[in-house]
């Protein structure tokens, strides 16, 4: 009995990091669409990409934020999908990590928008690994429920018990509150850094 009520919480967490991944990378990739431009000249600050192909990069970039954190949300595919994002978060952590080697420091263009330039840190690097071994996390031990199109199974799977619907809705309730207060929190640093300018 013990082992199932701990699979079902592993299933639980598993599902509601899944949410939260979605959750980020479609709020990110919406952002950089209505900012493309922007997005563009920090593709452009960060040197790593030819010039020619930086307009090429910016679009590639949204284009899988939004269509992998959409697959994400709805269960396709999430083995491939959270490892693609996983390798895509690695990604962005070098770049970032290249550039403050560099002595460079520059807006993320995280946001897409340069109303409230976020200046890169090591602390972006941070919190792209802790999302990058969140999402590896979920390709290697996604959770069995909730899936349109489960495809390959990771290296293990977790299910929620069968007839228990309490994990699912608490993944989904604490998924949907985590990213409100993630993004209340992302207001008010920008108020407090507005406020000091």
């Amino acid at each position: 009995m013990a082992d199932t009520g701990l699979a079902g919480l592993a299933a639980a967490i598993l599902l509601m990091m899944r949410f939260i991944i979605a959750g980020v990378f479609i709020r990110a990739g919406m952002a950089k669409l209505f900012g493309l431009e922007e997005f563009r000249r920090a593709v452009k600050n960060y040197e790593i990409v030819p010039a020619g192909l930086t307009r090429i990069t910016a679009l590639s970039v949204v284009a899988v934020e939004l269509t992998a954190g959409l697959l994400l949300l709805l269960g396709i595919l999430p083995v491939v999908v959270a490892a693609i994002l996983a390798s895509l978060l690695v990604c962005f952590s070098a770049a970032i990590a290249i550039n403050l080697a560099r002595g460079r420091v520059f807006d993320c263009g995280c946001d897409g928008n340069s109303t409230a330039p976020q200046l890169i840190s090591w602390g972006h690097v941070g919190a792209n690994i802790v999302l990058a071994a969140l999402a590896a996390a979920v390709s290697i031990a996604p959770p069995a429920s909730l899936n349109l199109l489960y495809g390959p199974s990771g290296v293990f799977s977790i299910a929620i018990p069968g007839g228990s619907r309490v994990p699912v809705l608490l993944a989904a309730v604490l998924a949907f509150l985590s990213i409100r207060i993630l993004a209340t929190a992302r207001a008010a640093n920008r108020l407090v850094r507005e406020a000091r300018s």
